[in-house]
Formats: C-alpha cells, structure tokens, sequence
C-alpha cells in the first residue's frame, strides 16, 4: 500500500488519499497517517470543508415561507409550461411528481444549468472539458456579487475515510488508533468532483478544496446544520454531516459529498446565457435526487463514463433529445471521457508512468557521450542543467512521442510541434513555434519597389507588453546565408565547430538586402509572431524549459535531423480553407522528420470507443488550429467518431 498525507491549511478541513493495490477506498483502520513532501507530478489535495457554525441554516419564519412560495412557484410555472405544450411536445417534461422546464435566463438559487452543445464549436473538447455536458446546481446566487454552482454528474471512484478528513490543526476528526473506536466506526464517502473552484486538486495558494454535502434529511439538527438550494435538497459540510451521523440522524450513504465548485462573476453567467452557452433548467427535487441516486447506485458505473448519462436523461425532459443524439459521441465527448480518466478515475491497475524510464529515455535523446556518463537518476538533474546551460540555446525540439500526449487537454499548440529556443539565461527560456502558419502574410519593400510577402508563422502567445508586441522575427537555414554573406547570426553556440546544420536569425532589413543581390528568394525564410517563454524558478528541476524535458513532454532534437525538418516546413504556406489540411499534414511529417515515433504499435483507446488517444491528440490539434488560427472551427461537421477526421 502506498500512503499519500495530504496537509492542511489554516482554519481548512483537509483529507488525506490512500492508494491501495486496487482501488482507491480509504477503508483500513490500522493504517499510519504521515506527512511528507510532495513530488512535482504529484497533485496537492486539500479538501476545505465551508465555514462551520452552529446555525448556518437557521432561518427565521419569514424566510422559510419565502422558500416554500419559491417552490410552489416552481411547481405551478412547470404546470403552465406543460399547458401550453402542443401534442405533449416541447420543452419540457412534467408528471405528477417530476418535472423540469427551459426556464429562459432566469437564474435563481435550485436552478440547474444544462451544459448547451453545439456541433459546430468545441471549445469544451479543448479546454474546461468538466464544463462539456454538465448537469450543475445553482448553489448561491446574487447578481450584483457572484453566482455558485455544483456540478452534480461526474462521480468519482475516490472513497475517503473519517480519519482523512483533518481539523484545524492537522488532526483527523476520527482516528483508528483510538481503543474506543471500531472500524465499523469508521464512515467511507464517495467524492464527486464539484468544479474547478477550490477543486479536487486545489492548493493552499488557492484556499485548499472545499467540501459540500448535499442531503435531503429534514430533522431539526439536520435544518440547523443546513441550508435548504431546493425542497427537500439541502447543504451542509463535513462537520455538519458528521454531526447528523453523531447523533443518529443520518449514515455516511445519505450524503453526496462534492469537492469544489464552479463560480461566475456577477453579471459572468447572464452573458453567457446571451451566448447561449447553457439551459437555465427550473427541476423539482425528484428530478435531482433521482440522477444522484441512480450515479450511486450504479454498480457498473465508470468514471469515464463522465455523466454523459445524466445529461442526455435531463435533455430528453426537455423534449431535446434529438440535439442530444446529433451530438454524441461528439470530439467533445472524448475529450472528456479522456479528462476523466486523468482526472477523476482512481484506479492503480492504469499504466503509472515510471520516472526512471522517463530520464532513460531523456538521456538517449542527448548524445552518447553524456548519457554514458550518467550513473544515476540522482545525478540526471544537475547534469541536464548543465547541459541546457551549454547547449539548449539555438536547439531544436518537438512535442511528445508519448502513447498518450501531455497536449491532448490543454495546451494543443504543443502537440507534434516543431519549436526553436532562441534564449535561454538564468532568467527565462523563450522559444518560437516554427510549425504554425497564420492567416496572415507580412511584406517586406525590396529596392525595385516590390514588395514580397512572407507567411507569418505563430509563435507563441506571448509578447512584452510594453515593450514588444508579438514581435516579428527573420529565420533562415540556407548554407550559403550563412557562410559566404553572414545574413544575420546564429542562434545559440556551435558544439562542433561548424554552422551549417544550426538556424540563423536576422532583422527585416537583411533579408530584403539578401534577395535585392539575388542572394536568396523568400522561400529561404521563416517569418515567425509570437514567443513561448518559460520563466526559471529557484527549484533547478523546475527551472525554464527542464521540468518539461525531464518528463518528455517536449524532446531535443538531434542536430543533424534539423535540416530535414526545416525542408519540410518550408514548404507550408499562407493558412486558409485550402490549404489548411495541407499545412496541418506537412506539420505531422516534420515532426516525424525530427526523431523516431517511441509510442507503442497499439496505442490505447479512448474509453469505450474506437479512437485512439493519439488520432484524438492529432485531432485537438487540428481542432485548436481552425479555433485559434483559422477564426472558427469548419470541420466539425466532418468529425466521424469511429475513425476521427475524414
């Protein structure tokens, strides 16, 4: 068994994770709970549990009739909605005793905000992948302050114990090593993952994880340790359930116990109604507690499966089942199972990724003569540092050959990307994008009065407000340019005393003054916007670029590949619809050019379905270049789930 104690914060409620040989379940009560210091890769949980105070949910007479009208109001619109409907069709759903409504941009505390899809934009398979098909409930709202929800269909496996759950000072609530107590004592809560705001993986800098219990007990203590989002939905914290178990109100089974929220800024949530980015959906309790219930008691339930269920069940109440159907098994759709086995599936059978063969494999794409001097792991740190203090500068690298790639969620820019680092100091490592082209084209004046036009290549995201702003910057690669008229300067340091293999950078004015002498033709440059940087910390194996190349997320090319790669992107052009399968083809061979492809002969696939996590890699990427370098997704509706890309 491996143990991980995960610390607390100030005034927080903190729990810790145990791995166990099977699953993820927090249920030995013999075990040792330690503290330690945590490994880069690995995540911190901090579990927060709300701002505990007897009375939280003791509202005065006047209140509690307020939210008894509310819910009568909610019922009585469900039945003019169903009223007016024509041959039973339309936008909602209602029975004796379940209903659920479109009830337009009205946002009220017990709403439930359904996730809106449309084929044509995948924003939610590039980024946010939680948000794609959620199925929230409005928490808190107040339109001149903030706006809280809970998202309420992606269950974990992730069971926690009593005795994970620490108090103010570190110590758990309920301890195993008391004679006093049993393990028949001990609670076991199942943790579903509530939203990005003080999440799953939330760290101190961001006020530790915090904890909501959702229940629908009625007593007097469960009232007073409560607050009531919808008839017969109620709130409280771990203390607050706890105290319910105490007293023999409640089991640890009553409870739903969300780690996180999502939240909106006032006036955020309104503007993405306008954008009709969600259904505002009005639901009475037995529409929520029967989609809690059903996620609970599932037996076959995987984490992977990511709710999907629960959202196409609340889209057919709405009469939208057709747009559900037209959508599954969207790119979006496994983007997210792939966010849910990253994120929320806790299970040690999964393929763990070995540090070790990480920094062998780091090592071999070095040189022989320092790979063979490391005797090791200990000492790969320092001496990589070494290395890129030599020689990073004016190298060459690619994103990932790993089965699984590190860009698949965030980040697609990165994927199979071809990049040169232009600087690399003890402050910052910078580098440019070189496998981009934009919609753009930037001309150079030549002395006959021309002008030529040369591709813009993007980057990077980055400039130097203030001060530079997404400069424009000259590369070239050509022999001669290099030897017989000095166009420019190398980028970085010859380790073999030559320059042929190595890019050379230069201002506007000397490539216009290169092709006035006929000395070259504007195929011979590289014109590139934008930068990438990667500023140092203190920590050297988290310093600039190293965190990254320690874990092959992004791999040094060999030098003597570098002039095939630059042919090969040479040869891409001006990005639009014509040339935009091209481009993107040609990007994939020139990373291809720049080393081997190391990925197993079998990829995995993405759960439950028939593409592999790297046809579904190799799409995001295509999906992030007409998102963010065409103006707009236009391949969408060519999208075949079974096989990717037409």
């Amino acid at each position: 068994m491996q143990l991980s104690t995960f610390l607390q914060a100030s005034g927080a409620v903190v729990f810790s994770l145990i791995r166990h040989s099977h699953a993820f379940h927090a249920s030995n009560c013999y075990r040792q709970l330690i503290h330690r210091q945590h490994k880069p890769s690995s995540p911190d949980l901090l579990a927060k549990s709300e701002d505990y105070q007897d009375g939280y949910g003791d509202d005065n007479d006047d209140d509690a009739i307020s939210d008894i009208d509310a819910d009568d109001w909610r019922a009585f619109r469900a039945q003019l909605v169903a009223g007016n409907q024509d041959d039973g069709s339309g936008d909602s759903k209602t029975s004796s005793s379940s209903w659920a409504y479109d009830s337009g941009n009205m946002i009220e505390k017990g709403s439930i905000i359904l996730a809106k899809v449309e084929p044509d934009f995948c924003y939610f398979g590039l980024n946010q992948q939680y948000f794609h098909k959620s199925v929230m409930l409005v928490t808190y709202h107040n339109e001149k302050e903030f706006t809280k929800g809970i998202i309420l269909n992606r269950p974990t496996n992730l069971f926690l114990d009593d005795e994970d759950f620490l108090d103010d000072n570190g110590e758990p609530y309920f301890k195993t090593d008391d004679k006093n107590i049993t393990c028949a004592d001990n609670n076991s809560w199942r943790i579903w993952f509530g939203g990005d705001v003080r999440g799953l993986y939330a760290d101190d800098s961001e006020g530790g994880t915090e904890i909501v219990c959702l229940h629908s007990i009625q007593t007097d203590l469960a009232r007073n340790v409560s607050e009531e989002i919808l008839k017969n939905v109620f709130t409280t914290n771990y203390e607050g359930a706890r105290k319910l178990i105490d007293a023999n109100e409640a089991v640890s089974d009553d409870f739903w116990v969300f780690a996180g929220y999502a939240g909106w800024s006032a006036g955020q949530l309104e503007e993405e109604l306008n954008r009709e980015s969600w259904y505002m959906i009005s639901a009475d309790s037995e529409t929520v507690w029967n989609e809690l219930t059903d996620q609970r008691d599932d037996n076959t339930l995987d984490p992977r499966d990511a709710g999907l269920k629960s959202w196409s069940t609340l889209m057919g109440m709405l009469g939208k089942q057709d747009e559900a159907r037209a959508v599954s098994e969207s790119f979006a759709d496994l983007s997210l199972k792939e966010w849910a086995a990253e994120s929320i599936l806790f299970n040690s059978t999964l393929p763990v990724v070995n540090e070790s063969d990480e920094l062998d494999d780091l090592l071999k794409s070095l040189s022989p003569s320092i790979s063979n001097s490391i005797d090791s792991a200990e000492s790969f740190v320092d001496l990589a540092q070494r290395y890129i203090n030599d020689g990073i500068q004016g190298s060459v690298l690619r994103g990932s050959s790993k089965d699984r790639s590190p860009f698949l969620l965030s980040d697609q820019k990165l994927h199979k990307c071809s990049m040169l680092v232009i600087q690399d100091d003890d402050v910052l490592t910078v580098g440019v994008l070189l496998n981009h082209p934009m919609t753009k084209t930037y001309p150079i004046p030549l002395a006959n009065g021309d002008d030529v036009e040369f591709p813009v290549r993007y980057g990077g995201s980055f400039g130097i407000p203030g001060i530079i702003d997404q400069p424009i910057i000259f590369l070239h690669s050509k022999p001669e340019l290099k030897t017989d008229v000095k166009v420019g300067e190398p980028v970085g340091k010859s380790t073999t005393g030559t320059e042929e293999c190595m890019i050379w950078i230069c201002s506007e004015q000397q490539v216009a003054k290169a092709i006035d002498a006929g000395r070259a033709t504007s195929s011979d440059f590289m014109c590139v916007q934008g930068f990438q940087i990667w500023p140092k910390e203190e920590i050297p194996s988290n310093s600039g670029i190293l965190a990254q190349l320690v874990t092959g997320d992004l791999e040094v090319v060999d030098k003597t590949l570098v002039d095939e790669m630059w042919k090969v992107l040479s040869s891409q052009s001006k990005l639009t619809l014509d040339t935009l399968e091209k481009n993107f083809q040609t990007s994939l061979l020139a990373w291809s050019a720049g080393g081997k492809d190391d990925g197993n002969s079998s990829p995995p696939f993405v759960y439950d379905s028939t593409v592999t996590t790297s046809q579904l890699a190799d799409d995001s990427l295509r999906y992030w270049t007409e998102a963010f370098l065409l103006g707009g997704v236009v391949s969408a509706g060519k999208y075949d789930y079974s096989s990717g890309f037409d």
